[in-house]
């Protein structure tokens, strides 16, 4: 039952706040919160040494629905373990750092009890043996999402973030249920493991309900990790509070990938070498746009988008152990940037324009040195994690023989290494900017999650290189020692092409501010759904308003009309003359005995 404690802790934890968190204090429910998370992940570490001995564990909690495998049951091996354990890990960390960062702010228990409730969700989904307790974990992940993006009620940006966010995940919900329920109609069950096994058995053919239900499972996939065509929700969510959009970053987009590793054996081949390509599409573009953007949290968005979409590339192609790692190492450095932006924007009070930065470094030194470990690792620069796994991916790529997705991840990479260390310089290298206000480190209970983040993040992909850590075996070990020195070399390039450009300050880039100036609005997506979606729709609302505003003054106007007529006709019938009172008293009469038969006939 240890297994069963990993989600129910945070989802236990949400329901006592959301009700009895009222009576504690600001601080009381930051740290309870933190402490339950971090119960949450002592009880997944105390399973290491059981899968040590076995490949899996299993926890029954009993019967569900009356539906083939649709039951209260959770299972996890060693690789799966390793997620759970990086994302709650992650989560805590977050939730400590919460609790001085919103010291002064309103809602926290509402706050509190939503951040739970996502953590337990997301949980759900990594750990839930069957498709129902997967989609009931990732609605319960995608309402604490809305609340959270839309905590700041009287925020009219962060209101239109949360209902964006909502719109587009509600698509990606609708796909992936219909996707759930065509494959219990072909298979009839939804148990994980029963699905991959009858689907190895029958094969997918190039049509029928397993391709048409992987595709919308796939539309599921992508809009909850933000990928292209529906990534739109991702970069307007960073109008939140700093935590927040931390938690966004490094646990809620994982979802999607999740999903993707756990349905491998599930899904059509050629929907899986769709997501692989999207991914990479996604990835190059995320990147690209992130090179263009001035505001720090649309920087970090971007790279978001970015990174979650190498890990589709892995998970397309089947490399598991590279989704992992990247997905794990992407948690740690995630939360690295977006925490240090968030210091970095309280210290220079809440502004958000790299440009407008610059020598923080000498004043934030605990910011600046794990700001800089996460950007390594973003990178891709050894011996920081994000090296490992994005080597993992290249060799993946490389490993299936396809040209075009190879190139398209190291240029990926490229982008992405100019974009991070462009951030680095601009905030804590360059020459401060003359606006810039007198900035100060955060509080310790702020710099303590960085730190231990920083040294996550440096430590893991040596941990997991050596064997000392395991989360799964892969192809990395294989790669060809040329491909491995290609990779490292175009990252490094990356990162010092970003790094000879900005250290001097943007004036001295304005030569490659003007190139990338065109990606700055997104590579004009948000436009495009504007005219094609958004724009259609409205008119379509407002001529049903109009319609329906002239069918009811029409209406009005008819039974007044009516009644006049009617006021007429027994003004001339005269009303003193006897016969028609009677016939008058009749007719209410047989009116006044239907309606009260008529009323108690329903009540009944």
């Amino acid at each position: 039952m240890t297994l069963a404690l990993v989600v129910a802790i945070p989802l236990g934890t949400a329901v006592a706040i959301a009700l009895v968190g009222g009576r504690l204090g600001r601080r009381t429910l930051g740290i309870v919160t933190t402490l339950a998370l971090g119960l949450a992940f002592g009880a997944g570490a105390s399973m290491i040494a059981s899968l040590n001995a076995r490949p899996s564990l299993d926890a029954y909690l009993g019967p569900w629905l009356p539906i083939a495998g649709a039951d209260f049951a959770l299972t996890v091996d060693g690789s799966m373990l390793a997620v759970a354990l990086a994302l709650t890990g992650v989560a805590a960390l977050i939730a400590l750092y919460s609790i001085d960062y919103l010291a002064r702010d309103r809602g926290l228990q509402r706050y509190f009890a939503t951040f739970a409730l996502l953590v337990g969700g997301t949980l759900l989904v990594v750990l839930g043996s069957n498709l129902l307790l997967v989609v009931m974990g990732w609605e319960l992940a995608g309402v604490s999402r809305y609340l959270l993006v839309g905590h700041h009620r009287d925020d009219p940006r962060a209101g239109g973030a949360a209902l964006k966010a909502f719109v587009v995940e509600r698509i990606g919900d609708a796909a992936f249920v219909a996707g759930t329920l065509l494959l219990l109609a072909e298979f009839h069950t939804v148990d994980i493991a029963q699905l991959g096994g009858v689907a190895i058995e029958h094969g997918s053919g190039p049509s029928g309900l397993p391709v048409l239900a992987s595709a919308l499972i796939l539309i599921g996939a992508l809009s909850k990790s933000a990928q292209f065509p529906l990534h739109v929700w991702l970069p307007d969510a960073t109008e939140a509070t700093t935590p927040v959009s931390a938690l966004m970053q490094s646990v809620g987009v994982a979802s999607g990938v999740i999903l993707l590793m756990r349905l491998r054996s599930v899904l059509a081949p050629d929907v899986l070498q769709a997501a692989a390509i999207l991914g990479a599409v996604t990835a190059l573009g995320g990147a690209i746009v992130a090179i263009a953007q001035r505001d720090i949290r649309r920087v970090l968005a971007w790279s978001t988008i970015s990174q979650v979409g190498l890990m589709f590339v892995a998970a397309g192609l089947g490399a598991l152990f590279a989704a992992r790692f990247q997905l794990i190492a992407h948690a740690f450095l995630k939360a690295i940037l977006v925490l240090g932006a968030g210091s970095v924007r309280r210290a220079t009070g809440d502004e958000s324009d790299i440009a407008k930065y610059g020598g923080l470094g000498r004043r934030m030194p605990w910011t600046a040195g794990a700001f800089a470990i996460g950007v390594l690792a973003l990178a891709g620069i050894p011996p920081a994690a994000g090296f490992f796994g994005i080597a993992a991916i290249v060799s993946a790529a490389f490993s299936v023989s396809d040209a075009l997705l190879t190139a398209l991840v190291l240029l990926a990479l490229a982008a992405g290494a100019f974009a991070g260390v462009r951030l680095f310089a601009l905030t804590f290298v360059a020459p401060p900017a003359a606006s810039a206000r007198e900035p100060h480190e955060p509080r310790p209970l702020q710099d303590l999650p960085l730190v231990l983040l920083a040294v996550a993040a440096i430590a893991f992909g040596p941990l997991v290189s050596s064997g000392l850590l395991s989360i799964g075996t892969g192809p990395a070990d294989t790669a060809p020692l040329w491909l491995l020195s290609a990779t490292f070399v175009i990252a490094l390039a990356g990162a010092v092409a970003a790094w000879l450009g900005y250290r001097h300050g943007p004036a001295r880039a304005a030569r490659i501010e003007r190139i990338s100036g065109p990606a700055a609005a997104g590579l004009g997506f948000d436009a495009l759904y504007r005219r094609a979606v958004v724009e259609p729709f409205a008119n379509v609302a407002r001529e049903l308003e109009r319609g329906a505003e002239r069918a009811n003054g029409a209406a009005v106007d008819a039974i007044a009309a009516a009644i006049v007529r009617t006021s007429r006709s027994l003004r001339v019938a005269g009303p003193d003359d006897p016969r028609v009172r009677q016939v008058v008293l009749l007719a209410g009469t047989v009116v006044l005995l239907v309606f009260w038969t008529l009323s108690s006939g329903s009540a009944r």
